[in-house]
């Protein structure tokens, strides 16, 4: 299905835009009609665009490369009626079916504003990178339905075989063409640090700093791209209520763009959205962590055989429930987002191993070694090692063994193939961990930034993460609605923003 292969290398592009953005400094008393505040998934297509149409555009990066997190992302994008649709032979979609996948999914809470502009445009945003070289892999076109998650009516889900540095490259590569004909200048090693206002509260520019010195950038249109802020440790736990557990997320995700939009006045939204995943092994107790390992879950891959429970020792969810959701937004409800898996030797060397890859001896190695692996001769003292409550877990124990007795359970579970009885006792911590940012700046049908009263504030404009997740997950996984937004919102932007003065 390969139809081409992309203009030129990776390396090539990168070596060109190095020399075209290392020009002497800008004159700070330029007006830009757009300034682009992240040159990543949204960022690259509104100055793109915007330049296409003869504005003067000017970008704002604080990394020292482009693309964001697209460059470390898997890339899968959605859309309906594409031309990857008709070369693979499939005909019929609509984008009014795309929407209400998107919102049936998301059960109803993505912002509808926000997936009517992105189903409406994604077509015309896949098949200019497809134009451009970008190709759908034959193995994923797909619904993106997986094990535990809902997926698409129909097969409108796509991934190239670069990932979503298949298409970071592609969007810098027409960037850097744009930058030699003077169209768009690139600061890389820049970070914006405020939003420059009028007495009124009109946005007029940027302020920014780089090696050290200050620089003043004006501006009819200010577009925040910045992406999340899963990297910042105390703006996660402000927003959200819960540690970010995790740090392998792209380190610029910071939250600067929330930070500078809050400051004049713009609301944030979807601290209630936020997802914690179902769960991971951390490297150790101290956070935010690496991901050491993932228990396998997912009933229709592995049917459980262990009791999960929080740190009052007790179960919380059906461990069998078909639908991830269900059982992440029980997890959400848990204390710091833990639960525990529970077992005993007989489970131990009967159960499949729970941990894809690994074998039983690796398993049975990690005990009272790593940080989330706990061994005991009782359940009280499981209980002490594990940090859960001993009466609870006692209590919870006993009861899970009486139900299997009695053909009984609170939860309604079926697949309970052995009581937890025969010592030694085992436990395996995981925690609610997330990569994405739920909340994010509010903004209107137009992607205007607004204020907690709905009055858009002018000149202020955002689009890709920096909406949050919440704006196009809702609290669920909906396939190819992190990256596709984004595109088709700074394509938006940069197609539709006035350039008269």
């Amino acid at each position: 299905m390969k139809r081409r292969a992309f203009l030129g290398s990776s390396l090539a592009a990168t070596t060109l835009m190095e020399a075209a953005w290392s020009r002497a400094s800008i004159a700070q008393e330029t007006v830009w009609d757009f300034i682009v505040v992240g040159a990543g998934t949204a960022g690259l297509p509104a100055a793109i665009f915007a330049a296409d149409r003869g504005a003067k555009v000017l970008v704002i990066e604080v990394a020292p490369t482009l693309g964001g997190t697209l460059t470390i992302a898997g890339g899968e994008i959605c859309g309906a009626g594409t031309k990857t649709q008709a070369r693979f032979g499939l005909e019929g979609d609509h984008p009014d079916k795309h929407f209400a996948d998107v919102m049936r999914i998301t059960d109803g809470l993505a912002d509808p504003n926000i997936v009517r502009m992105t189903v409406d445009t994604a077509t015309a945003m896949i098949d200019w990178i497809d134009d451009r070289g970008w190709d759908c892999r034959p193995g994923h076109f797909l619904d993106g339905a997986s094990p535990g998650r809902p997926g698409y009516s129909t097969r409108r889900y796509y991934q190239a075989e670069g990932q979503g540095k298949a298409i970071s490259d592609l969007l810098a590569r027409e960037l850097g063409m744009r930058t030699d004909q003077n169209r768009v200048t690139v600061l890389t090693g820049t970070k914006a640090s405020e939003l420059l206002t009028s007495d009124s509260g009109s946005v007029e520019g940027v302020r920014a700093t780089a090696d050290d010195r200050s620089f003043a950038y004006r501006g009819r249109h200010v577009l925040i791209t910045t992406g999340g802020y899963s990297m910042n440790p105390d703006m996660f736990m402000n927003l959200v209520k819960v540690p970010a557990y995790v740090n392998d997320s792209y380190p610029y995700s910071l939250g600067d763009g929330l930070t500078m939009a809050a400051n004049v006045g713009a609301a944030l939204r979807g601290m209630d959205l936020h997802r914690s995943g179902s769960g991971s092994i951390l490297t150790t107790d101290k956070w935010p962590a690496a991901v050491y390992a993932r228990f396998e879950t997912r009933p229709q891959v592995r049917a459980p055989w262990e009791i999960w429970v929080n740190d009052y020792g007790t179960r919380y969810v059906n461990e069998e429930s078909p639908n991830n959701t269900d059982r992440e937004q029980a997890l959400l409800r848990q204390p710091r987002l833990r639960y525990t898996l529970v077992f005993d030797d007989a489970i131990l060397n009967t159960a499949p191993i729970g941990i894809p890859t690994w074998t039983r001896d690796k398993l049975g190695a990690q005990f009272n070694v790593q940080p989330m692996f706990y061994k005991a001769d009782s359940v009280e003292e499981l209980a002490k090692r594990a940090d859960l409550d001993s009466k609870g877990l006692v209590e919870t124990i006993a009861a899970y063994n009486a139900g299997i007795a009695n053909g009984s359970d609170p939860f309604g579970r079926q697949h309970r193939p052995a009581p937890i009885a025969k010592a030694p006792y085992y436990a395996i911590a995981q925690f609610g961990d997330s990569a994405t940012s739920s909340a994010g700046i509010s903004v209107n049908a137009g992607l205007q930034a607004v204020r907690a009263d709905g009055t858009p504030i002018p000149n202020l404009y955002a689009a890709g993460e920096a909406l949050g997740s919440g704006a196009t997950l809702g609290k669920a996984f909906c396939p190819g609605m992190m990256i596709t937004p984004a595109m088709t919102g700074g394509r938006w932007l940069g197609l539709n923003l006035p350039l008269d003065a």
